[in-house]
């Protein structure tokens, strides 16, 4: 089947269905960041293959087999040309030369190197979904993070608001920790605390509060650094 499109200020180029869509999306400016010319523009670099296997696939080849792409493209007579990223090249796949593509053709595979290719792409997949479950861990423990400095701050607000409530548990705390009116914990090295809304606690509690807010959270598994 032969397909028609736009070629690069060359007229109208003629090729493969299969090979007119690539060099349409490599040659398309707006597809840069999934998919482009490589840096010598004999060549074509699928960047996201995620992306380029959920959107391009479907809306171009009715399928979203990245596996089965690259197998085609092997039977064109492609090759992966770099071991770190999924990059291939044609001898007459360049840029602007759209003239070469109908050389493009789909050939006969022996079974051998079909095998041979199944297994490359196989092992490259394996690799990819590995690189997604470590990203995706990371990127769970940066969650987990962000939710305990969350947390953090809603602990101590409702230890304040239970502190103005209950003056008498700054004693109760202080007793617990083994600490006698007057004595210091280091209270002067602590930040001090304050209701979150703005408001100041009544300027008899503030002594207490620091105190109370060192000895307090520890209590609540919040003892500073």
């Amino acid at each position: 089947m032969q397909m028609a499109c736009d070629g690069d200020g060359d007229g109208e180029l003629v090729a493969t269905a299969f090979v007119a869509k690539i060099y349409r999306m490599v040659n398309d400016p707006a597809t840069d960041a999934v998919i482009g010319w490589g840096r010598e523009d004999n060549s074509f670099v699928v960047l996201d293959p995620c992306i380029f296997s959920q959107i391009f696939l479907p809306s171009q080849f009715k399928h979203n087999s990245f596996s089965s792409f690259v197998r085609q493209l092997n039977t064109y007579g492609f090759r992966k040309v770099d071991p770190d990223r999924w990059e291939f090249a044609h001898a007459c796949f360049l840029r602007g030369q759209t003239d070469l593509l109908r050389q493009i053709v789909r050939r006969r595979k022996g079974r051998e190197e079909e095998e041979e290719d199944d297994d490359a792409v196989a092992m490259e997949v394996v690799r990819l979904k590995q690189e997604q479950r470590e990203i995706g861990e990371k990127v769970d423990h940066v969650f987990r993070r962000l939710q305990e400095a969350e947390r953090r701050p809603r602990q101590m607000l409702a230890f304040l608001v239970k502190l103005v409530g209950d003056p008498q548990l700054v004693g109760r705390l202080m007793a617990r920790a083994g600490v006698g009116e007057g004595e210091g914990v280091g209270w002067k090295n602590r930040p001090k605390l304050w209701v979150e809304d703005g408001s100041s606690l009544p300027a008899t509690l503030i002594p207490a509060a620091e105190a109370a807010a060192a000895i307090g959270l520890e209590a609540f598994g919040m003892g500073y650094d």
